[in-house]
């Protein structure tokens, strides 16, 4: 027989040794996997009666409290807690397939519904008598205590069956075990018997082969493999190893060239690891650190055998949950803002996370980027924003100073002339008082009045004076908008009544506007928002003032407010000299601007989006060049209320 032949027939008997071995190990492994599983389920099903136990005692025990306090408010919580009883029992229902306890779980849910019902009627009971009470109280206990024997019943069914399962798992393992144990010890025979027939008739003459191999060549270019005793396939075999072990010196050599490679290829990764401008970490599916660069030791401020092993929780806690996993959701976003563990004195970073498969494990690489110095430049760059705010802002007031300062000089003059002239009528007036209080002198006092012209100086002193109490009110309310406006306001957002804000900026602009602008108003928003008063205020009066600019001679100003459910509308729209299509893009930007030199900042627009991008809104602008242009200004309803007398009360800024 060739060896071939006896190859095929030792293999094939122990393929179909193996075979029936483990067919009959694992018919009896999958008895034993399917008893085992209807053990755990049995348990669960006994902690789910348990459950069932707890609840009932809750709800026995507030069926308790209804019935001795008669408090019937518990009766809706009794409700609930029968719904909550009802489904944890029709859950058990569904688990079980026992008769018996099928059969026992519905009488405890018939008893749950009957009692419902008489609970449901004790509420009716309340300004009845003592003995009807005492009947539904008596009615109810008969209920219960048949529905806690039943309940025993089942929870003594469910246990003597999980216990049952237990021992049944038991005697299964041992079998399993044993069964196993001796199919294995007789299996082990069988391949001894195999291994010592193979080694005589087969093994014996490669033997030889692999000694003559071994032997010293004295010079010789060949070594002969003749084995005259054996097989054919064994002298076949001698030429074969021959030009095996040519072919082993030769994948041996170009192994040593792959080693050389693969560790020249390892040292040009680490170093191109430690050159990347940022912190890489290699983390295993337990969120351990597994590498790390040089960027990352100098950003946790550690040595490398102090980051490798440990949890990244202890640097980078968003990546975590509650209890200490590494959170491979987070752990996948791109490019989110974030902050180091407390202890790190520069916490602000960014990372991104892939993952990874290495040598069929799933790895997590995390990219980190230090963000510290742009944040220090985001916070210096808000503050330079606000400067430019500010400065916009006094700007705007030394603009309207001037006019402002003129419309207070009308009703001040005015107010002068008044006070002149009342002076000159009470001088009069005393001496006249004076004459008639004296009754010789009547004549004298009637002639006086004659001559001064008494009539009409009483006539007009209530004129001068209503005329005069206007020009103050007038100049207290252009003082008082021109302190809200100069004021620096609060730090956190208040409600306003934009159509008040509105107002107010037409009072502030009111010499501005007067002498070449016809103003339409048609405020109709009725509606707080919330922001800052201050900064809106400054959007609407350079609204105002650019379309004034934008009017060279005489021309008209329309002012509209609205709302939606979600948002007030505010538009300017003006007839002026309108913007150029090819400036429309740039009329936000700073310092960009189509006045000549030396009027205008450019900054006014670009603050104007500012604020309006600071209260989450925005702004759009439509305009033909030499017919005008119209500012629409959208800002969202925060917590809004349409009723106006509210709004009015809400906004003394």
């Amino acid at each position: 027989m060739k060896i071939s032949h006896c190859n095929q027939l030792l293999a094939v008997s122990t393929f179909v040794s193996g075979m029936i071995i483990f067919t009959t190990i694992w018919n009896q492994y999958k008895a034993v996997e399917n008893l085992s599983r209807e053990h755990f389920e049995s348990r669960l099903l006994v902690q789910t009666v348990e459950h069932v136990f707890t609840m009932s005692q809750v709800w026995l025990t507030t069926q308790d409290l209804l019935f001795s306090g008669k408090q019937t408010y518990l009766i809706n919580g009794i409700n609930e807690q029968s719904k909550q009883l009802i489904q944890a029992l029709l859950v058990i229902e569904m688990k079980v397939n026992s008769e018996v306890t099928a059969k026992l779980i519905r009488q405890l849910l018939a008893a749950i519904k009957k009692n419902d019902v008489i609970v449901k009627s004790s509420s009716q009971l309340t300004v009845q008598g003592m003995q009807a009470w005492q009947a539904t109280v008596t009615k109810s206990d008969k209920i219960t205590s048949a529905y806690v024997a039943t309940l025993e019943q089942l929870f003594s069914h469910i246990s003597e069956n999980s216990a049952y399962l237990s021992k049944e798992l038991i005697s299964a393992n041992n079998f399993l075990s044993k069964s196993t144990w001796s199919i294995a010890s007789l299996y082990l025979i069988f391949i001894l018997f195999i291994v010592t027939w193979f080694s005589k008739y087969i093994v014996k003459p490669i033997e030889n082969i692999t000694a003559t191999a071994q032997q010293s060549n004295e010079g010789k270019q060949y070594k002969e493999f003749i084995q005259v005793n054996g097989p054919m396939e064994v002298i076949a075999l001698s030429s074969a190893i021959q030009q095996f072990t040519q072919r082993i010196t030769i994948e041996k050599q170009r192994a040593e060239r792959e080693r050389l490679n693969v560790i020249q290829m390892n040292k040009q990764i680490n170093t191109i690891m430690d050159t990347i401008p940022c912190s890489l970490l290699l983390l295993d599916e337990q969120g351990q650190i597994q590498e790390c660069n040089h960027e990352a030791q100098n950003l946790f401020s550690k040595r490398k055998s102090e980051i490798i092993n440990s949890n990244i929780g202890r640097f980078l806690p968003v990546l975590v949950t509650l209890d200490g996993k590494l959170d491979t959701e987070t752990a996948l976003k791109t490019m989110e803002e974030s902050l180091l563990a407390p202890s790190f004195e520069f916490p602000h970073i960014e990372f991104s996370g892939r993952k990874i498969s290495i040598k069929d494990t799933v790895n997590y690489l995390i990219t980190i980027s230090d963000i510290n110095e742009r944040k220090h430049s985001q916070k210096a760059l808000s503050s330079l924003n606000q400067q430019l705010i500010n400065a916009e802002k006094l700007a705007s007031i030394g603009q309207l100073s001037a006019g402002i300062a003129h419309e207070i000089n009308n009703p001040m003059g005015y107010i002068s002339s008044n006070l002149v002239v009342l002076t000159d009528y009470i001088k009069q007036l005393i001496t006249y008082i004076n004459i008639v209080s004296t009754s010789k002198q009547e004549k004298s006092a009637r002639t006086l009045y004659q001559e001064e012209d008494f009539d009409y100086i009483i006539n007009d002193i209530k004129p001068l004076i209503t005329a005069t109490l206007e020009g103050s009110a007038r100049v207290s309310k252009i003082i008082k908008d021109l302190g809200s406006y100069a004021h620096v306001g609060n730090n956190k957002p208040e409600p306003i009544y934009i159509d008040d804000l509105i107002e107010q900026s037409l009072t502030l602009v009111a010499n501005e506007l007067k002498y070449k602008v016809d103003i339409s108003k048609s405020l109709k928003a009725g509606v707080m928002v919330y922001g800052f008063p201050q900064k809106l205020l400054q959007v609407f009066i350079n609204m105002l003032v650019n379309s004034s600019h934008a009017i060279k001679n005489k021309g008209r100003i329309s002012i509209s407010s609205s709302h939606s459910q979600e948002e007030v509308n505010i538009s300017f729209e003006d007839n002026g000299s309108g913007i150029k299509s090819k400036d429309l893009k740039n009329i936000f930007d700073p310092f960009f601007t189509t006045k000549p030199v030396g009027k205008g900042t450019g900054l006014g627009l670009h603050i104007v989006r500012s604020i309006i991008e600071e209260h989450d809104g925005r702004i759009n602008v439509s305009s033909i060049l030499n017919k005008g242009s119209k500012f629409d200004i959208y800002l969202p309803i925060h917590n809004a209320t349409l009723n106006s007398s509210h709004s009015k009360k809400a906004i003394h800024i």
